[in-house]
C-alpha cells in the first residue's frame, strides 16, 4: 500500500488549550518531522496572527524533503497571504454541513459552491497545488459532498480532504465515506480525522485502506479539543500491519513525542500507546515468566523498533523468574532456597510501588 502521512502539530497542534511554539521550537518540530520521513507538513494559517505569519515566512525557506503546506480559508485575502511564501502547496478549507452554512457563513449550497470554486481558480491562477478540505464533511449531506468534491476537482484542486471535523466517524462509517468518495473523483482523497470518541486512529487507517492516499496526523495526537490521528499510532499500524513503504524512521518516534511533551507541557499517558513510558512493562508473574523465556509472548511487535524499553517490575505481583532475571542483570549469587526467600518476603510485604535495584538488594 502507498500511502503518505501530513503532519498537523504546528498547525492544529498549536490549536490546543494552552499550547504556544516559539519560532525556535517550530524549526526544532519541522527538522525533527522531516527526519523522520514525514510527507507532508502544514506550517501554519498566516491570518491567525502576525506571530504565526512571521513563522511561516521563516519555516518556509527551510529546505526540507517534506512538501510544506499553508492553511488557507477560501478567501482571497487568505490565498493571497500564502502567496507571499516560498511554499508551492496550500490548504485551503471551507465548511460544507448545513450546520457550517448556516450558522458560519449564512449561505445555501449553491452559494457555497461558487465560494469554493473562487477560492480554487484563483489558487490555481498563481500555480498554487491545492489540497481543499471539506470542513465538517462527515456531517455533510453525502450528495452534497460529492458535489463539493467534483467541484473543487473541475476548479483545479489537485487533492480533496475529508475533515472529521467533530469526531463522530466510526471506522464502518468512514470506509463508506472514503469509498463514495474515491468513486465520485479521480483526484487523491485524504482524511483528517479527529479524536472526540477515540477513534481517530482507527478511522484514519480504514480510510486509508479503503481508498485515501494521506492521513493527517500530529505529534501525540494534539489538536483541538481531544485531537487528531496520533503520528505514532497511525505509523507504526502502517508498517506493521499493511507494509507501507517508504522512509520513515519508526526510531525517532519517542524522541519527537518525548521533545513534542516538553515544548507543549502536555505530558504523555505512562500507558500511551507505543511512545508512553509503560509500553514494554511487565508486571504480572506470569506474563514477567513468558516475557522472559520470549519476549512475543506479551509483545505484538520489538521495542528495539521504536528504540523503547522492555521492563520487567519486581513487587507483591512477581514471580521467581522476575527476580532471578534481575539478580543476574545485576550479577548477583543465589541459590535456588534464597531466590524462594527473597520471592517470599517480597510478596509478604506491603509493596504499593515496584522495587529499584537498591531496594531488591536490602532482601537479597
Amino acid at each position: 500500500m502507498k500511502v503518505g502521512l501530513l503532519d498537523s502539530t504546528l498547525r492544529e497542534g498549536e490549536q490546543s488549550p494552552n499550547v504556544s511554539f516559539t519560532i525556535d521550537q517550530k524549526i526544532k518540530i519541522v527538522n525533527a518531522l522531516d527526519k523522520f520521513g514525514i510527507e507532508y507538513i502544514e506550517i501554519g494559517h498566516p491570518a491567525v496572527s502576525p506571530n504565526i505569519k512571521k513563522s511561516i515566512s521563516i519555516i518556509s525557506k527551510l529546505e526540507t524533503k517534506a512538501e510544506k503546506v499553508i492553511h488557507s480559508r477560501a478567501l482571497k485575502s487568505d490565498i493571497d497571504d500564502a502567496l507571499l511564501f516560498d511554499t508551492k502547496w496550500i490548504g485551503i478549507f471551507f465548511g460544507t454541513s448545513d450546520i457550517s452554512l448556516k450558522y458560519k457563513f449564512g449561505i445555501k449550497h449553491k452559494a457555497a459552491l461558487n465560494r469554493i470554486k473562487y477560492a480554487i481558480n484563483y489558487a490555481k491562477d498563481n500555480n498554487l497545488k491545492i489540497r481543499f478540505t471539506a470542513e465538517d464533511a462527515t456531517r455533510t449531506k453525502l450528495s452534497f459532498l460529492i458535489e463539493v468534491a467534483q467541484i473543487a476537482e473541475q476548479a483545479g484542486a489537485d487533492r480533496f480532504s475529508i475533515a472529521d471535523t467533530v469526531g463522530v466517524l466510526t471506522p464502518d462509517k468512514t470506509s463508506a465515506l472514503v469509498k463514495e468518495i474515491t468513486n465520485a473523483i479521480s483526484i487523491p482523497v485524504h482524511i483528517h480525522c479527529h479524536n472526540d470518541l477515540g477513534m481517530a486512529t482507527a478511522n484514519s487507517i480504514i480510510a486509508l485502506k479503503s481508498g485515501a492516499k494521506v492521513a493527517d496526523v500530529s505529534i501525540n495526537g494534539l489538536g483541538e479539543r481531544s485531537g487528531i490521528a496520533s503520528l505514532a499510532e497511525v505509523a507504526m499500524i502502517l508498517k506493521l500491519h499493511f507494509n507501507v513503504v517508504n522512509t520513515w524512521d519508526l526510531s525517532a518516534l519517542i524522541r519527537l513525542s518525548d521533545e513534542l511533551a516538553l515544548i507543549s507541557g502536555i505530558p504523555n499517558r505512562l500507558n500511551q500507546p507505543i511512545v508512553g513510558k509503560y509500553a514494554f512493562t511487565h508486571k504480572a508473574g506470569l506474563h514477567t515468566r513468558a516475557v522472559i523465556k520470549n519476549p512475543n509472548s506479551y509483545e505484538g511487535y520489538e521495542p528495539e523498533i521504536i528504540n523503547q524499553n522492555r521492563e520487567i517490575l519486581i513487587d507483591e505481583f512477581t514471580g521467581k523468574e522476575a527476580i532471578a532475571d534481575r539478580l543476574n542483570k545485576l550479577k548477583i549469587d543465589y541459590s535456588h532456597l534464597e531466590l524462594n526467600k527473597i520471592t517470599n518476603d517480597i510478596k509478604k510485604g506491603n509493596n504499593s510501588k515496584p522495587l529499584t535495584d537498591i531496594e531488591l538488594l536490602n532482601f537479597v
